[in-house]
């Protein structure tokens, strides 16, 4: 009986960071062209999934060295220069297409080999005809043991001729790249012409840039047309790095989507040889989300609300693909009927992934259509025109009014059906973080990437425990304007504590304290009663019961008098026990962050905080920002104050992370508030 994992959604909006594997595509790509190329060949980033340690075992048995750790995520290969060191081998290649069509091409380089390839069953179906066709017009001579053209098969090969060479690639790219890469070793200039179209082109552009990263010398000489030449093998040694696989960052770039929330991709901002690449810009410009670069990272934020379309959205994944299981997975909730196209090829990989799709979207949706090359996917809900706020919650309630049971998911031991469904599953559709969605077969992601579920549940722990963020800084560096926006976009509580002693300052002022004459200032404190009042996501001081308004704690009488009174020992211990309490006020509201703001909420109010951030910009600048406000007071003053009090001075805490914001916009110290934040653990 298989297993079953019943996944439990998060609690509240994304606020995640995760670092995706290395690409399974790049990796068993870095392999062939490594034993290609001779010489040692070491990799950096590589995957470690079921199909990579196919594709490593299968070179092993061919007699290339691998060695690979598993800890460093390096694999390193020592290549003869005499080419495919064994003559003969018994090859598993599991359900692996690219290790299917890969090492058919290389081993078709061997002079006088005898090999025999096996599979699993499911891979028996999966096409390999327009390969077969060009490595027999090669020279290459297969024996097929059962379905012409199909695993498995005995193929002796005599080495490739070179020259002109036809290969039809349009049931699958995979072909293409495996004569692409095998021509390297052909005892002359290729040139190939392709027969029709193929499928997913940026995985063709992918191989021949990776081939020249190698030294290869290839290129596109024409519509379908292709040219590589004869390469020598070389005694040398090279390092290649894997980027980050993009299918796997598909599924975290859609959970702000579904969830609200931003997810920081690790790593990811940067990739240029992968097309699935692309699939959070196409979410961005279906506003669903929206997408920034945070250093090497990639930011994913969700927009405001879900986007209102007056007709069916539609998408052409033919270049994509792998990711479209990824957005119609999610489609059940994005409130639009959504068309996927481009996709017949899909029905041949590792299941027929278009009815495989389509069979358990119906247990979620109102409709759901599809044809040789398309799913058409109807939610129940789709946002009308005057739905403007809440969309999100309007489309879990729709669907939670609906599904009274949990419900199973059949992953026909397809990894991307699993993860794909597994993200749907991370929405609360109930509100109270019950599980409605089973996985049936999760050990299936191990085809790509085994810790799937694991890093899934770092997500949700991360986003859902409440993370206290410390925001300091002196006036008019941004503290407030930041981290507003970052509590908006996390629904974070956001604290000021700015105001608290704003507030305390006007209490005393209107109870006629004078800041010099701190006894009475003590006295006075006592008779004022602090509680919270909540006003959306802002945690608000009240006094006495009574909610002060901004007009009156942002005037130019407390401007000139809130610094003496902050500086005084007496406030601030009197502020302290209450500015901590805003930890549990928090949580026992249902937020799963607090991003507190001062000017020593690192050093002594959260000296523990997740995140410790000081903000700071030169004079000038805070200066003209104040000026700006319509406020006129003195910076210069205003530091020496804060910075020479006895308790409690401005400082840098000691481990925080300190931010120069004068030469940058407010949306640049978002962005890299915004990381800190969800990269904290």
């Amino acid at each position: 009986m298989k297993q079953e994992i019943h996944l439990k959604p998060f609690a509240s909006r994304c606020a995640a960071s995760i670092t995706p594997p290395g690409s399974k595509s790049l990796t068993n790509r870095a392999l062939i062209l490594a034993a290609l190329a001779g010489g040692k060949t070491k990799l950096t980033g590589a995957l470690f999934s079921r199909d990579t340690e196919i594709m490593m075992d299968c070179l092993s048995k061919l007699g290339y060295v691998v060695r690979p750790d598993r800890f460093e995520n390096t694999v390193e290969i020592d290549s003869a220069i005499s080419g495919v060191p064994n003559s003969k081998a018994e090859l598993f290649v599991g359900n692996a297409g690219t290790a299917a069509r890969f090492l058919p091409a290389l081993v078709a380089t061997r002079v006088g080999g005898d090999y025999f390839f096996d599979s699993d069953k499911a891979m028996y179906a999966r096409p390999i005809a327009g390969l077969v066709a060009a490595l027999k017009a090669q020279g290459a001579a297969f024996e097929f043991l059962g379905e012409e053209n199909h695993f498995p098969f005995r193929v002796k090969t005599h080495g490739l001729k070179g020259g002109a060479v036809d290969i039809d690639a349009g049931a699958s790219s995979q072909m293409l790249s495996a004569l692409l890469m095998a021509s390297v070793a052909a005892e002359s200039e290729t040139e190939i012409r392709l027969i029709g179209e193929t499928v997913s082109k940026p995985f063709v552009k992918m191989t021949l840039e990776f081939m020249r990263s190698f030294g290869f010398s290839c290129g596109q000489t024409g519509d379908g047309l292709f040219k590589v030449c004869k390469a020598a093998r070389k005694a040398a040694e090279r390092e290649i790095a894997i980027e980050p696989d993009a299918t796997a960052a598909s599924y975290f770039a859609a959970l702000p989507a579904l969830l609200g929330g931003a997810c920081l991709i690790k790593n990811f901002a940067n990739c240029k040889l992968q097309g699935d690449a692309a699939f959070a810009k196409v979410l961005e410009n279906a506003g669903f989300v929206k997408t920034s670069v945070s250093g090497n990272d990639l930011m994913v934020e969700a927009s405001d609300e879900l986007p209102f379309y007056e007709n069916t959205i539609e998408f052409d994944f033919n270049d994509i693909s792998d990711t479209f299981l990824t957005l119609a997975a999610v489609s059940p909730l994005l409130g639009s009927k959504i068309r996927i196209r481009g996709i017949a090829h899909t029905r041949s990989q590792e299941c027929d992934r278009i009815a495989a799709v389509a069979t358990q979207l119906k247990k979620f949706c109102a409709e759901v259509k599809t044809g040789d090359d398309f799913i058409e996917i109807h939610p129940h809900w789709i946002r009308t025109a005057d739905c403007a706020k809440n969309t999100r919650n309007a489309a879990l309630k729709r669907l939670g009014s609906v599904l009274k049971t949990p419900l199973r998911i059949e992953t026909y031991e397809d990894h991307r059906i699993a993860m794909s469904f597994a993200i749907l599953a991370s929405a609360n559709l109930r509100g109270d973080s019950s599980e409605w969605i089973d996985i049936i077969d999760p050990a299936c992601v191990s085809k790509t990437w085994k810790e799937f579920f694991e890093v899934l549940y770092t997500a949700r722990s991360d986003s859902d425990g409440l993370r206290i963020v410390a925001v300091d800084g002196g006036a008019a560096v941004g503290k407030s304007s930041v981290s507003r926006e970052c509590s908006r976009i996390l629904n974070y509580m956001h604290v000021d504590t700015g105001a608290h002693y704003r507030t305390i300052a006007y209490a005393l002022l209107r109870d006629g304290a004078n800041p010099s004459d701190v006894l009475s200032v003590g006295q006075k404190l006592k008779k004022i009663k602090i509680g919270t009042l909540l006003e959306s996501s802002s945690a608000k001081m009240t006094v006495n019961g009574e909610q002060v308004g901004d007009d009156q704690i942002r005037n130019e009488l407390i401007n000139s008098h809130v610094a003496e009174f902050a500086a005084l020992p007496e406030v601030r211990n009197f502020l302290k026990c209450y500015q901590r309490s805003m930890s549990d006020f928090a949580r026992n509201n249902g937020f799963c962050g607090m991003i507190m703001e001062g000017r020593d909420i690192g050093s002594v109010i959260f000296p523990d905080a997740n995140i410790r951030i000081f903000l700071d910009a030169d004079e000038s600048t805070r200066a003209l920002r104040r000026a700006k406000e319509g406020i006129e007071d003195s910076i210069a003053k205003r530091d020496k104050l804060d910075k020479s009090r006895k308790t409690a001075p401005l400082v840098c805490p000691e481990g925080a992370v300190y931010i120069d914001t004068s030469n940058m916009s407010k949306s640049e110290v978002v962005q890299k508030t915004l990381a800190l934040i969800l990269e904290s653990k």
